[in-house]
């Protein structure tokens, strides 16, 4: 039976997202700052999903007539017809800082505290400062280049499943980019990327946790950070677009890793060679003193969740 709307599995996890926090916030009304104009902003959203042309529309196609122009301007706009729900990651992720301690106001970020002891019963102490210890300067300027590879990553990611691995030249004339992409299991990785970082986005409201970069008892005594470039970068960067209390379980992490894990049966040299960037960016979100060591375990069984629960809505039809 074929989706209402023509919508993919990606699209159902959206809307499906979008409404939830438009009902929490609804029911929440009182402790979210702007609450009628998140509500009003998901709302437009999914209605604009049910507006959009379904995949494999006409338009798609290109045409024998088109100039180049066109055809090019056809292949962007399909693209992106395809890949909007990762334009929606920043905004979503940014209006956490409106709900964060929207469900429990009278006591805000409650769940730093049992991350603080968790990692010291783990750890032994904060996994941050054993981490400061054993750096310099070069050690520093690496660990943010990781941090800061998570743009990359998403990003590239998201065009390596959408051209997919690479095959053999056809043996008839392949005109229209619409047999070469998406790529086979681009729907299901994407699906499973976007999986991973709403099911940590939704734990935000619930869990309200701040990083140990916020709490001077944590990184009192540390050395600051050495580096160059990307060190200075990802300060720049937190300092304009830090989002506080979006920290368990850590959506660097469980995205990241849900897009790894969903490439890994339809391309599995690239999924190997983001596992090893995603390591590393897992790791450097502890460095770097943004994120809690549980907060990494907890991003990395997000992704788990994901991925198994992606590739079911793959088997079941929802996305290819």
């Amino acid at each position: 039976m074929r989706s209402p709307f023509g919508w993919a599995a990606v699209d159902w996890v959206v809307a499906g997202y979008a409404t939830f926090v438009a009902a929490f916030v609804v029911v929440r009304a009182e402790h979210v700052p702007l609450a009628p104009y998140v509500v009003i902003a998901h709302a437009t959203l999914v209605v604009a999903m049910a507006l959009l042309p379904p995949r494999g529309a006409a338009w798609e196609a290109p045409r024998a007539s088109d100039p180049p122009g066109r055809r090019r301007l056809r292949t962007v706009a399909r693209f992106l017809r395809y890949t909007y729900p990762a334009l929606l990651l920043t905004p979503f992720f940014e209006e956490v800082a409106l709900t964060v301690n929207a469900a429990t106001p009278d006591s805000p970020y409650w769940f730093e505290t049992h991350l603080i002891a968790a990692d010291r019963w783990l750890f032994g102490a904060t996994p941050a400062a054993l981490l400061s210890g054993a750096g310099n300067s070069a050690v520093d300027e690496l660990m943010h280049g990781f941090y800061l590879s998570y743009y990359v990553l998403i990003t590239a990611g998201i065009v390596v499943a959408w051209r997919g691995p690479s095959r053999p030249a056809p043996k008839a004339p392949l005109a229209p980019e619409v047999r070469r992409t998406p790529g086979r299991g681009f729907q299901t990785a994407f699906t499973v990327m976007m999986l991973g970082f709403f099911l940590s986005f939704v734990c935000y409201p619930f869990l309200p946790a701040r990083g140990p970069w916020e709490h001077p008892a944590l990184v009192e005594g540390l050395r600051p950070f050495g580096g160059w470039v990307f060190t200075r970068a990802v300060e720049a960067l937190i300092a304009g677009a830090a989002v506080s209390g979006g920290c368990f379980p850590s959506a660097h992490v469980s995205g990241t890793w849900a897009l790894t894990f969903g490439l890994f049966p339809f391309n599995r040299r690239a999924a190997l060679g983001f596992g090893v960037m995603a390591a590393g960016l897992s790791i450097a979100c502890v460095y770097t003193r943004y994120h809690h060591g549980v907060d990494v375990m907890a991003g990395l069984a997000v992704a788990v969740v994901a991925a198994l629960l992606g590739r079911r809505l793959a088997r079941a039809g929802l996305a290819g």
